[in-house]
């Protein structure tokens, strides 16, 4: 009996030590850059002014309100010197009467998926973006300043376009989540029509939810 319960121990002990070595090789990997295949395409398609939903969030409360979210300009500007790094910025950003017209750029870098990625992204073609530390700036002021501690974390597929990412500003637990979508590049022709309309659908709802 004692015998069958050390070699149970055993057993046990070696799975956890197993286990520590994998997460910890599976840590290094999502530090490695995607694969030169994966940013060559992506460098192709994931580039200049982009128009994508979002949910602006406020100490987790969705302050666009609507399912769809709002219609929101981003830029994306690979770097010349590092083939694995691009800046991704969001651009004069408002929703109904903030008063404020707020722009932010973060420098983020490619990296490969650790195992659970894989599982939730399924299917060929997707990495990683993740930076730290962005900058915002306002129109009003029209010089930027550091944002320490901000952060963007997303995921791209090259094939698809699909894409999602979160900008946590690091400021009053403002985030901005671009939920799960198919990039469509002709909607920057109608962006300002599109906005407008996402300003009278917004007034709408508050009107009929009393807000």
């Amino acid at each position: 009996m004692k015998k069958s319960l050390g070699k149970y121990i055993t057993a046990i002990c070696f799975l956890i030590l197993i286990g520590v070595i994998s997460c910890t090789s599976d840590e290094e990997i999502t530090k490695d850059p995607a694969s030169e295949e994966l940013v060559t395409e992506a460098k192709k398609f994931l580039n200049g002014n982009i128009v994508l939903n979002t949910h602006a969030t406020l100490n987790g409360v969705n302050k666009t309100l609507l399912k769809s979210g709002c219609p929101t300009k981003f830029n994306f500007e690979w770097s010349e010197t590092d083939d694995n790094t691009f800046t991704v910025s969001l651009l004069n950003f408002t929703v109904g009467k903030m008063g404020m017209i707020i722009s932010f750029k973060c420098d983020v870098q490619t990296m490969q998926l650790n195992t659970w990625e894989k599982d939730e992204y399924k299917g060929s073609g997707w990495f990683k973006f993740y930076g730290e530390n962005g900058s915002t700036w306002s129109e009003d002021e029209g010089k930027s300043s550091s944002s320490k501690g901000s952060n963007v974390k997303g995921y791209y597929n090259v094939y698809t376009h699909e894409i999602n990412f979160i900008v946590d500003y690091n400021m009053m637990n403002v985030r901005s989540e671009c939920f799960l979508q198919t990039i469509d590049k002709g909607r920057i022709n109608n962006y300002e029509e599109e906005f407008a309309q996402f300003e009278k659908d917004l007034a709408k709802y508050k009107e009929d939810h009393g807000l």
